[in-house]
């Protein structure tokens, strides 16, 4: 049984933190301080549950542009069952009831990771960039009712 909650005790935050540390910094050798910043005591973040184990995350917050969604991780025990697509689609219909009139959202992908976004309708804008040392490549979304 899968299920997707959001992330509001500070067990629920540590368990988003632990797949983020595990996907970000174990996995990518991306650095603790480019991982964690400021931005999570906005952002509304959420975790995607595998028979009550959490295995993937995401979070979202509200900017003057529109709706970004970061962070998205699954760990990899559970990758290739189409979480990440699952916790985004969710992400957007979370967003899109807490704040009805957005319309545009977007993203930092990874450049390997492009085509699932894609799949999701997000389309790439503007040149690829460095990010944690990985290449990324800015993508967007938009929403008409």
């Amino acid at each position: 049984m899968v299920k997707i909650i959001q992330a509001k005790s500070l067990e629920e935050i540590h368990e988003v933190f632990e797949i983020r540390i595990e996907v970000f910094v174990v996995e990518q050798a991306c650095l603790p301080s480019e991982e964690f910043d400021e931005l999570d005591a906005q952002a509304k973040h959420y975790l995607f549950l595998e028979d009550g184990k959490p295995v993937a995350t995401g979070r979202y917050r509200k900017t003057d542009k529109g709706i970004k969604i970061e962070r998205i991780a699954t760990l990899a025990s559970a990758r290739g069952k189409g979480y990440a697509s699952q916790i985004v689609q969710h992400i957007i219909q979370e967003a899109r009831t807490a704040y009805p009139d957005a319309t545009y959202f977007y993203l930092h992908s990874q450049q390997t990771v492009m085509p699932l976004y894609a799949s999701l309708g997000f389309i790439p804008f503007g040149e690829t960039f460095i990010e944690a040392d990985i290449v990324h490549q800015a993508m967007s979304l938009e929403i008409s009712d």
